[in-house]
């Protein structure tokens, strides 16, 4: 995970880039959240449509960082929200507790079998904000298990009971609590 000096130098960076060290010297609205990955990649994501250039970065900035624009294809994750600030002690409890409740619900992860599972960080509060009030997520790759099924988009839906006949039941079939 970044921290420290690596993560400033890697905010810096990407910040550089959305205010203008980029080939058209476009000024970029700043988005959240702020994400890094486990393998130690910080993302800022961009509001671009898909007719609109996206700018490359500047080849020429005294920065040597490494930008590079990327598509991220969508995934299903499982989120697990915690408050204060992101360390490398902080997220491997986050991702330990998640990693032990999705084995509890039986949900099944999507990873290779022994491979080391990938981890992103979400972070969305600006740096000056109070550890207790910080708002982050870790999320974990998951498979989707209903295979092309839409998702289920809002909890009534989710959580409605579908239409039986056992509504026709009259009230001498009800048994009387104890």
């Amino acid at each position: 995970a970044l921290e420290g000096r690596a993560a400033g130098s890697a905010f810096n960076s990407l910040a550089s880039y959305i205010f203008g060290a980029n080939d058209e010297e476009k000024v970029m609205a700043m988005t959240t959240p702020v994400t890094t990955t486990s393998a130690g990649d910080m993302r800022f994501y961009l509001n671009a449509d898909d007719n609109e250039r996206t700018p490359q970065p500047d080849k020429n900035s005294d920065d040597d960082s490494n930008l590079e624009i990327v598509r991220i294809p969508a995934s299903l994750l499982a989120i697990r929200k915690f408050t204060g600030f992101v360390t490398d002690g902080e997220v491997a409890r986050q991702k330990d507790t998640l990693l032990q409740a999705l084995e509890m619900d039986g949900v099944e992860l999507d990873v290779a079998h022994g491979a080391i599972v990938p981890h992103i960080v979400f972070q969305y509060n600006p740096p000056y904000t109070i550890p207790m009030v910080r708002r982050n997520e870790i999320g974990i790759p998951v498979r989707n298990l209903d295979g092309d099924e839409e998702p289920v988009t809002s909890l009534k839906e989710e959580w409605s009971v579908g239409d039986d006949d056992d509504d026709e039941e009259s009230e001498d079939d009800i048994s009387p609590s104890d």
